[in-house]
């Protein structure tokens, strides 16, 4: 398959590609060349019609008509263009064919021959300040032209009828073009918002490439973004670790992941934030999380953890050179979990002997990185929302990944807790309205017209950029090709080039790991480790020694006690009924814990009662079934809604919502 790929530049790797050549001494030499080139064509234009009475004023009006025409077709040739194009431009032009016009009737002695040199001498050194600047630009701007040309905002407004509204052309390159939106007489960002699919057709380009952000500091300010290439079906290859990044502190430099649509750098930085990361299969955000994992990784006072439940080493395990402490199976996720809980509290109070309010280099901590992939299938998702809400203050930076964010498989308090959302293609508007902030959204950014044809393509509301900058949707660097069999082949070298993450660790989060995490580096090296004491058995069966395998965490079932005032055991003989009394088995008190039989059937109960067609929550089921005494985590209760989803009673919305379709009888179950 061909490859289609966007290759960037840059950082000093490669001089003679990233490098491009600036502008020669003719560049800037021709300016000045313009202007005494019509010294001789005055001189010609007055000796043919200078003297001919008046016919010198008919050759006069008509060059001056030419130069008008010129400067006509010069205003609306770069009207679309930046504002030294336009203006400027066509000011010279018509200024040119003005002077030709006198020079013809007068000729091109004093003071026109002085009017040409001072203007013309003010003309060229304007030109070349331009060719200085642009050369100082972005190299979407040097050496190329500005892509299609586009209508002008104010043919676009008078076909649209929109009053009221005024717009300034602030940049214009190959890819975008940028105005800044006066808004009069009280109308808002959002009547301009809601007509973004006007705007693209009048402009002839994508649905989805016009996009209104609100000036946050002022109500009647807008900028409108039109995009005229799209770059995010693109593929721009990861460049690799820069080698000026490598072993530094994590707070020294950014996290380079990609490039926004307008040319700039996609960078983030981690140190005071956790993270949300959306989007569907194949959208493009494994890839992304390791391309993060590794760059951290490479940074000299880190320690990375993983979680992923849904693929185990599928995904993540091409760059475990890069992983300090992976976790692939729930019981090892749930161990993992309870020991970053541990060192939360553990480098809390670390800190607070150091006098330090939060984390900061020097402070005698590595700065810990914990990826959940696919987050929706960890088994607790209640140590999720306890370790988000007290880990970012002592360096600790969480980041979920999952599919879809809905308020169905992510708790509040979580979503409240996570500072930066990036959102990638989804199936619908709703997935995303989850995940960006709504001023984003109302933008018009809408990641679900990529779903899974533009791998990487992203919208980013990171705190790390300016707001501005969240409406700009970037493309995250992806694999060398296209070629599946490629996908791992540059990270997976840098992840084992990476010297071992485990010699990073600080000795305060390391004791607080505890047996954990020496049992997982028990495992990865081969070597035994010290097994918790288990309780011998003495007791005998048929006068021989009961045998024990003490590799076998041994088995505790615990029911509850219905009325724990009632005291007894196997040997108290249980009185007599005395004539005329019924036997009956104590209510369950309110609040007391079901054993999984009966919570299963109140679950099933209230289906029942619910019936066909009755839409509600998970915490709907939740509060339902506290009221009836029966006490679940969120765990056990999204564990039931999946089995009812298999079994074809419920339907799982896309707002998040389960919807009962017909009753246990009805399902043959």
């Amino acid at each position: 398959m061909a490859r289609n790929e966007l290759v960037v530049r840059g950082r000093d790797r490669d001089p003679e590609t990233s490098v491009r050549r600036g502008p020669a001494f003719l560049d800037y030499a021709r300016p000045w060349i313009a202007a005494p080139a019509l010294i001789p064509a005055g001189f010609l234009t007055h000796w043919m019609w200078g003297d001919l009475g008046l016919g010198t004023g008919l050759a006069a009006a008509a060059i001056a008509a030419a130069g008008g025409v010129v400067a006509y077709a010069a205003h609306r040739l770069t009207a679309a263009r930046t504002w030294y194009a336009h203006h400027i431009s066509t000011a010279m032009t018509g200024g040119a064919g003005a002077w030709l016009a006198l020079a013809t009737a007068f000729g091109p002695g004093r003071p026109l021959m002085d009017a040409l040199l001072i203007g013309g001498s003010a003309a060229a050194a304007i030109a070349n300040v331009h060719l200085w600047a642009r050369h100082q630009g972005t190299g979407d701007a040097r050496g190329k032209g500005t892509g299609r040309i586009l209508p002008t905002f104010d043919e676009v407004a008078a076909k649209l009828h929109l009053k009221n509204v005024r717009a300034k052309l602030t940049s214009d390159t190959e890819m975008q073009q940028r105005h800044q939106i006066t808004l009069d007489n009280g109308t808002t960002a959002e009547e301009l918002q809601s007509r973004g699919k006007e705007l693209a057709s009048a402009y002839g380009v994508a649905p989805g490439a016009i996009r209104v952000i609100e000036d946050q500091g002022r109500a009647d300010r807008a900028e409108l973004v039109i995009t005229k290439k799209d770059v995010m079906g693109k593929l721009i290859p990861w460049p690799g670790l820069n080698p000026a990044h490598v072993g530094t502190s994590i707070a020294d430099h950014p996290l380079e992941l990609g490039v926004y649509e307008d040319g700039e750098t996609f960078t983030n930085q981690i140190t005071n934030r956790h993270s949300l990361t959306v989007g569907m299969a194949g959208a493009g955000k494994s890839v992304y999380g390791k391309v993060k994992m590794v760059q951290v990784a490479a940074r000299s006072d880190t320690f990375t953890l993983a979680i992923d439940l849904a693929k185990g080493r599928q995904t993540l395990g091409p760059v475990e050179g890069a992983i300090g402490w992976p976790a692939y199976t729930k019981k090892a996720a749930r161990g993992q979990l309870d020991a970053v809980k541990r060192a939360i509290k553990a480098r809390a109070n670390h800190l607070a002997d150091a006098g330090h309010a939060q984390w900061v280099p020097g402070c005698g901590l590595t700065f810990l990185y914990l990826l959940v992939e696919e987050a929706a299938e960890v088994v607790d998702f209640d140590e999720i929302v306890e370790i988000a809400r007290v880990a970012r203050s002592v360096g600790i930076h969480l980041e979920l990944s999952l599919q879809r964010a809905t308020w169905g498989n992510l708790d509040t308090d979580t979503r409240a807790n996570l500072g930066d959302g990036l959102c990638f293609g989804v199936r619908d508007f709703a997935d995303a309205s989850f995940v960006l902030p709504d001023y984003v959204t109302d933008a018009g950014c809408d990641p679900s017209r990529w779903r899974k044809s533009r791998p990487g393509a992203v919208y980013a509301a990171i705190e790390h950029v300016d707001v501005d900058r969240h409406a700009v949707a970037a493309k995250t660097y992806g694999p060398p090709s296209t070629d599946p069999a490629e996908e791992n082949r540059d990270l997976k070298a840098a992840a084992d080039a990476l010297p071992d993450q485990d010699a990073k660790l600080d000795a305060v989060t390391r004791t607080a790991f505890g047996a954990e995490y020496a049992g997982f580096l028990g495992n990865r090296t081969g070597t035994a480790t010290a097994a918790a004491p288990v309780p011998t058995m003495n007791e005998t069966v048929d006068d021989e020694e009961l045998i024990v395998d003490e590799d076998i965490e041994p088995v505790v079932l615990q029911t509850p006690d219905d009325d724990p005032e009632i005291k007894g055991d196997l040997d108290t003989e249980i009185p007599p009924l005395e004539e005329g009394e019924d036997f009956a088995l104590p209510n369950r008190k309110k609040g007391t814990k079901a054993s999984a039989e009966e919570a299963r059937a109140a679950v099933e109960g209230l289906m029942e009662e619910w019936g066909p067609g009755k839409e509600f929550g998970a915490f709907d089921l939740k509060t339902e079934l506290a009221e009836m005494g029966v006490e679940r985590k969120r765990s056990w209760i999204y564990g039931q809604l999946r089995r009812l989803e298999e079994e074809g009673r419920l339907r799982h919305e896309d707002s998040g919502a389960w919807t009962v379709l017909e009753s246990r009888e009805m399902a043959g179950v």
